[in-house]
């Protein structure tokens, strides 16, 4: 969903996450928990990122998220705070992500460079 935005800000983005927990003790599980309770506190806040979905695995030990971010800064920023805030308890890896209705043209370009 890469688009110019309604509020002319900018580019909105939508940032897709997926996390792998690290091994934790019972501490830093706790610690995980109450720093993660926090960020997603601030996230709720921000007028520059909206969660779009999470998703986790059944176990607990792995998920994915999307987020919609305003424009390119914000979708930096937002990736170190949350880098900075959870990199000690998850591997955490961002990609710019694009719904199929977006990406559906850039596809159909490449298969027209396949195909001749």
């Amino acid at each position: 969903m890469v688009r110019l935005s309604h509020y002319g800000r900018g580019l909105e983005m939508l940032i897709g996450t997926t996390w792998k927990q690290r091994p934790l003790s019972p501490e830093q599980t706790n610690r995980l928990m109450a720093r993660w309770g926090k960020l997603e506190a601030s996230i709720a806040e921000s007028p520059s990122v909206e969660r779009v979905c999470w998703y986790m695995t059944a176990d607990g030990t792995a998920g994915i998220t999307v987020d919609k971010v305003i424009d390119a800064n914000a979708a930096a920023a937002f990736n170190l705070e949350v880098a900075l805030a959870l990199g000690e308890f998850l591997e955490l890896d961002s990609r710019v992500v694009l719904d199929l209705e977006s990406a559906m043209p850039a596809i159909l370009k490449a298969l027209e460079h396949i195909n001749g």
